[in-house]
């Protein structure tokens, strides 16, 4: 999707835009007599039916961007970055309004929604490191950029941003990227979409202890849970021991499930032993 197509998707285009897609002043008026677009500022239009967020920034002086410009591209985002991140034109900012503001060059404001680099580079001044690390595995895996647009975008980030980018790997959700950098940051082995037999685990530590995290979007249905346990059996008989962990436990409950993984470290349940291990 190019951010044009984005940007019609979500219903908030500047007037110029319309002019270019064949609209004439006269068309545009009676639109907007109708109701069929409304106006949100000097140069700009929305449908009736756009995104509300979109259209709360681009009415503060500005576009959507950083955390929110990034979901709307598709990127898997944590919720602690919250909403309501819009960049603000250079006016907007002299007089006193403030906003996101990009690492590196400042772009004009001549979209509704950021296009993933100046979402990404505001990203760098709005997240910590392991958020950074985070949305950069999504965008990779979506492949909605490489790495070595990311370094690129990262140029001007401060030394700790830049680092975060070392320790992107290969995942299928933000649940698994989280996981994964605070074990690592616990000196415990880990390794990412590892596939058994015909299966692929989420995480696994050392030699057997499987780490699957749930999204409610992907388990939400009786179907996929059944599916789950058949495969969490299989599992089981083939000398693996699983651990199943759902967002809220990663999200709110991070303490108490990092202190029964460590535990199992520690009993070395994550290590094989006897037939096994040959």
């Amino acid at each position: 999707m190019t951010d044009d197509d984005l940007e019609r998707r979500h219903g908030v285009v500047p007037t110029a835009r319309l002019v270019g897609l064949g609209w004439t002043s006269h068309a545009i008026a009676s639109a907007t007599r109708a109701g069929t677009l409304v106006r949100l500022r000097p140069g700009w239009l929305a449908r009736r039916d756009a995104h509300p967020r979109v259209v709360v920034a681009v009415r503060a002086g500005g576009c959507l961007s950083c955390a929110d410009a990034l979901r709307l591209h598709g990127a898997w985002v944590p919720e602690r970055l919250g909403r309501g991140h819009v960049r603000r034109s250079r006016r907007a900012r002299t007089s006193g309004r403030g906003g996101c503001l990009p690492h590196g060059a400042m772009p004009p404001v001549d979209r509704a929604i950021d296009d993933v680099a100046t979402a990404f580079r505001c990203l760098l001044r709005c997240g910590e490191p392991e958020d950074v690390t985070v949305v950069a595995d999504s965008l990779l895996h979506l492949r909605l950029a490489t790495r070595d647009e990311l370094e690129t975008w990262s140029a001007t980030a401060p030394a700790r941003m830049r680092r975060a980018l070392d320790r992107v790997d290969v995942a299928e959700s933000g649940l698994e990227s989280m996981v994964r950098l605070r074990l690592r940051s616990r000196n415990v082995r880990v390794r990412t979409q590892v596939r058994i037999e015909d299966m692929r685990v989420d995480l696994l530590v050392g030699d057997v202890l499987v780490v699957e995290c749930d999204g409610g979007e992907h388990h939400a249905t009786w179907a996929a849970q059944a599916a789950d346990r058949a495969r969490d059996r299989r599992l089981t008989t083939l000398g693996f021991t699983v651990v199943r962990l759902t967002y809220g436990q990663i999200v709110d409950d991070w303490d108490a499930v990092e202190a029964d993984l460590l535990s199992l470290v520690r009993r070395r349940a994550h290590r094989a032993r006897g037939e096994m291990r040959a």
